[in-house]
């Protein structure tokens, strides 16, 4: 049998009629960003998430620069970082002209560890970037805990998160600015790449909504009241996302049976080998990874078997040659140089079988035997 990581060809196959028609209905309207799709968006993500604020934009990435610059990062401004994530969550604020001050992570769940938050803090910091990674929360009640203590906001990444509840209230929202993305393999993924931008404070919606729009207003035309970015969401992704929206649920539930499935079949391997963890919250699951000490030749066990694999930050961002100013060296943030040796993503999505799910079960535990 052969598994692949991901089959774009299946989630999107069966929805080629719905495609065209919305190409159709957006191409003859003569509206196609910003306008009554992209809306509608937003009002349903108020919806589900319960935030006061939704902003659409053109990726997840642009939300992260967006909403970083109505929390006023900048030239002169730290922001703490975790040092295992996507490129991202450190250029962006050094695209704003801020530092990006990297923070070590639990290697047992791949997210910021809220325990060295003080340690990391400089005078210039003002902002925490917590980011929910794979299929593991964050741990938002300790992370905002300490982020109050030390006088930081938060800004939750939460583009893998969709769904998911952290701290007791959706993910997202638990701190002071959140977002999600849309990019075509996250749970709700689009027909090309967008993201979404949530708040329940009134003045960081507000500015969200200016930056990704040239900094107008929405009301005048052409007057301009910041300094912001062409960084739009088009009406045909939105159209498309809004009526995916109605299927997050099911597709969520079948991610999560498959998740579990291997949580209990994998977490019986031992140290060797063995699923990354979660904060506590009712997570969702995107991207399925393990630990595996021998991952490389895992791997290989699993490519002779049919099963693809993917392998995720295997240079952690303080060792980046774009940071390399930065002054970091190896050894300076072990949980995320661990999790760089270590991580191993397995086939995970709502469209596999459960023979093939088993199949991925079985190619790991026979390189463990």
């Amino acid at each position: 049998m052969k598994v692949a990581y991901f089959d774009y060809p299946r989630r999107f196959g069966a929805d080629a009629a719905l495609v065209k028609q919305l190409v159709a209905e957006v191409g003859t309207s003569g509206a196609f960003i910003l306008k009554q799709h992209v809306a509608e968006l937003e009002a349903a993500i108020k919806g589900q998430t319960g935030a006061a604020h939704a902003v659409a934009v053109s990726n997840g990435t642009d939300a992260l620069l967006i909403a970083l610059a109505s929390l006023g990062v900048g030239p002169g401004v730290d922001v703490l970082t975790p040092a295992f994530s996507f490129i991202s969550t450190a250029s962006a604020p050094a695209l704003l002209r801020a530092r990006p001050v990297f923070v070590d992570v639990n290697p047992d769940t791949g997210t910021i560890a809220a325990d060295e938050l003080a340690r990391r803090r400089t005078p210039e910091s003002k902002v925490v970037i917590a980011a929910h990674l794979f299929s593991s929360l964050a741990a938002m009640a300790e992370i905002q805990a300490a982020a109050r203590a030390l006088g930081l906001r938060v800004l939750e990444d939460s583009a893998v998160a969709l769904g998911a509840r952290t701290a007791g209230v959706p993910a997202g929202l638990a701190g002071d600015v959140g977002l999600y993305s849309f990019f075509p393999a996250k749970p709700l993924g689009g027909i090309g790449d967008a993201g979404m931008i949530v708040s329940n404070d009134a003045a960081l919606g507000d500015m969200c909504r200016r930056l990704r729009n040239h900094g107008q207003d929405g009301v005048t035309r052409f007057l301009h009241h910041h300094l912001g970015w062409n960084h739009r969401m088009d009406e045909i992704v939105a159209a498309y996302l809004t009526a995916k929206l109605a299927r997050l649920p099911a597709l969520h539930a079948r991610r999560r049976a498959i998740g579990e499935h291997y949580d209990a079949e994998l977490g019986k391997l031992g140290p060797a080998i063995r699923p990354l963890a979660s904060a506590p919250g009712e997570r969702v699951f995107y991207t399925y990874v393990i630990r595996a000490e021998r991952r490389d030749a895992l791997r290989a066990h699993l490519f002779e078997r049919g099963v693809e694999t993917q392998l995720y930050y295997t240079v952690p961002l303080h060792l980046q040659p774009c940071f390399a100013h930065l002054g970091h060296v190896a050894g300076d943030f072990p949980g995320a140089e661990t999790l760089a040796r270590e991580a191993l993503a397995l086939p995970l999505y709502a469209e596999m079988t459960d023979a093939e799910a088993e199949y991925v079960v079985s190619a790991v535990r026979s390189f463990h035997a």
